[in-house]
């Protein structure tokens, strides 16, 4: 019987095919692999800081403070939002920082405002003009709503709040009722606009040019002066003769008719005072004490004390300062509002503003 022999799939000559081809593939896939780019890295989105800024721990004002970034800092933004917040890094440092103070190309940053509405959750201005210098068309009312329209600067947002254009200040607007904002401080409501007659101050009391806190300071009327009514109301000012000097005075500080309460015309006691020193200090993660000592050395925690200098109020602001904080649209000699833009001011790295330390 004749055997015949089969060339096996695993002879010589096969081996040597399978080789070349396997080499071949391989050249073709170096060389296809060799023309095609390699994916572009994603640039990481950034912003400015608009004024010197906090990097904190965490999301939150009671968070410690890592660096304070001066105004026009950027940062890099990592795309986390919480209360307010922006989580970001700076200077190989990752941090919290508030979204408020952040420009990403003339807009907020992430958590800012864009459009559609929002509520204020304070009596808020609404300005001429996106900063604490330009005029105040009116005061909006705690609750109001507006309609947001797209443009931000230096911590302001564009609105329209009935029918009227202006800008707001962003740290004072909630959408959805995220974020934390400050409360507004207690005040009287203002008498019946009166006729005429005249009216006694019960607190050291601003003379302005203009029924706004937007307008300029023309001389402060003492706690317990006199002055005569012109008629004239609007905006919750009285338009009043102080001596020979005419201009308006917040109906909310003046007794038509009648005297002043007894005492330093504040209405609060010294313990009062300290309490509300002690939660401004916690509101922006200060230390108790030193707000305390700074206010006893300025006025001797009297809210109504002036320096003849120009300076007014429990922390002695000077009215150009005042503007720049939050809380310009409240009274210089508001206890409250003094006390939380010192802690304002302190937490974003203007302590040494202060001559008393």
């Amino acid at each position: 019987m004749r055997f015949v022999t089969r060339r096996s799939a695993t002879s010589p000559r096969t081996r040597r095919r399978a080789l070349a081809l396997s080499v071949a593939l391989l050249v073709l896939t170096t060389v296809g692999a060799a023309v095609v780019p390699a994916p572009r890295a994603a640039l990481a989105a950034t912003a400015t800081t608009t004024t010197a800024l906090n990097l904190r721990s965490g999301p939150g004002t009671g968070y410690s403070v890592m660096a304070v970034m001066p105004a026009g800092s950027t940062v890099t933004l990592l795309g986390t939002n919480q209360n307010g917040f922006a989580k970001v890094t700076y200077a190989n440092m990752t941090g919290w920082a508030y979204s408020a103070y952040l420009s990403q190309g003339g807009s907020p940053a992430p958590g800012g405002s864009g459009t559609g509405t929002a509520k204020t959750t304070t009596a808020l201005n609404l300005r001429a003009g996106p900063s604490f210098a330009d005029h105040v068309i009116t005061v909006m009312p705690y609750g109001a709503t507006v309609t947001l329209t797209g443009q931000s600067s230096n911590g302001f947002v564009s609105v329209t709040y009935n029918g009227t254009a202006g800008w707001a200040y962003s740290a004072y607007l909630t959408s959805g009722g995220s974020g934390t904002t400050p409360s507004p401080s207690p005040s009287p409501s203002p008498s019946p606009a009166p006729t005429s007659g005249s009216a006694v101050a019960t607190a050291n009391l601003n003379l302005r040019s203009g029924p706004g806190t937007g307008y300029s300071i023309l001389t402060v009327i003492p706690y317990g002066a006199s002055v005569s009514l012109t008629g004239i109301s609007q905006n919750g000012y009285y338009n009043v003769y102080y001596g020979s000097v005419r201009g308006w005075a917040s109906a909310t500080y003046l007794n038509v008719g009648g005297a002043p309460s007894p005492g330093n015309g504040s209405g609060y006691t010294t313990d009062q005072i300290i309490q509300i020193i002690y939660a401004a200090a916690d509101r922006y993660g200060q230390p108790r004490e030193d707000m305390l000592r700074v206010a006893r050395c300025e006025s001797n925690l009297d809210p109504n004390a002036v320096n003849p200098a120009g300076s007014y109020g429990l922390f002695q602001f000077v009215p150009s300062t005042w503007a720049s904080t939050p809380y310009a649209g409240y009274d210089i000699f508001d206890p409250w509002a003094s006390a939380n833009a010192a802690g304002w001011m302190w937490s974003v790295g203007r302590r040494n503003e202060w001559v008393c330390q």
